[in-house]
């Protein structure tokens, strides 16, 4: 099993991943954004979250690090991580880390369930313990109530883990998730799609086998984008990193949804964008800024492009 895994995630990268010359889709309205680096060479970046107190969370392959400012240099608050994943913030300002993001586990991660998630502290450092028995933990999303759901994008195990820490493998299913985001309601979980034609995957929480696309771009151009990593604001518009172009994608809720290119020209996979991440408040990483990294190696800030609520 293991090594038709390995053949199958194989192929799905090269056809999932492969650099599309030009994107189809329309820029989002207004100006083209700038891009401004906040710090660079700090290894494959794979997730990111700034907490209420203003501060830049992000991890590399094995650590977990703390941005204070624009312009500070960033602190390593976590080594030693077998695999960091998503990241959310609890009630009480804690964090909760993905473990297991590794191309072993995710491989093997729907039959064995060899990940799990910690809590951080985001002062000191100190970990503990919050989950074990996920797929992957590629992607972190938490419930209003505090449920969070984690994903495996060389699987399909969607992940449900209840308050107290309790989870529920293969709850729902989504073929290679990745990134994912709950919406201000609590009803509905998205779901990027990285190894497969690029599309959103919406989740019915109250019927998590009622698995439906939200939203998909419609060009062949665009269909090897790679998205990997999500978040959304309080208007749950949500954005998109697109790995394998070197873009950001947004989605405005609708009726249909609306799919715009945010932000073009970004190094493309295997350098491309990650994730991403909304600021707060008037903190020193505020609301109306988005922020980015990189695989390879870059945090990325993106004024303004966020709407007031």
């Amino acid at each position: 099993m293991g090594g038709r895994r390995w053949s199958a995630a194989l192929a799905g990268l090269a056809l999932a991943l492969l650099p599309s010359s030009a994107s189809a889709l329309a820029p989002c309205p207004g100006p083209a954004p700038a891009v401004k680096v906040l710090a660079g060479g700090e290894g494959r970046l794979e997730s990111a979250i700034v907490d209420p107190r203003g501060r830049l969370f992000f991890t590399n392959e094995t650590q977990l690090l703390r941005l204070d400012r624009p312009g500070a240099t960033p602190k390593v608050l976590v080594d030693g991580v077998d695999g960091p994943g998503g990241l959310v913030v609890d009630r009480d300002g804690s964090l909760l880390m993905g473990r297991g993001n590794t191309l072993q586990d995710g491989l093997v991660g729907d039959f064995t369930g060899p990940a799990g998630i910690l809590r951080v502290n985001p002062d000191t450092g100190a970990t503990s313990t919050y989950a074990t028995g996920l797929s992957m933990a590629n992607g972190v999303a938490r419930a209003p109530d505090g449920t969070l759901f984690g994903t495996n994008d060389l699987g399909s195990d969607v992940d449900r883990v209840l308050p107290g820490g309790v989870t529920q493998r293969g709850w729902a299913k989504v073929d290679s998730g990745n990134g994912d985001a709950v919406d201000t309601t609590g009803r509905w979980l998205y779901v990027n799609q990285t190894f497969r034609p690029a599309a959103v995957q919406r989740v019915d929480l109250l019927h998590p086998d009622r698995v439906t696309t939200y939203v998909a771009p419609t060009d062949p151009a665009d269909l090897p984008a790679g998205l990997d990593g999500m978040t959304r604001d309080t208007r749950d518009d949500l954005y998109l990193a697109a790995n394998g172009a070197g873009q950001i994608w947004k989605v405005v809720p609708g009726a249909p949804p609306r799919l715009c290119l945010l932000v073009g020209g970004l190094a493309m996979f295997p350098s491309g964008p990650s994730a991403v991440a909304t600021g707060v408040g008037h903190s020193p990483f505020p609301a109306r800024n988005l922020y980015a990294v990189t695989f390879g190696g870059d945090v990325l800030e993106i004024p303004g492009v966020v709407p007031a609520r």
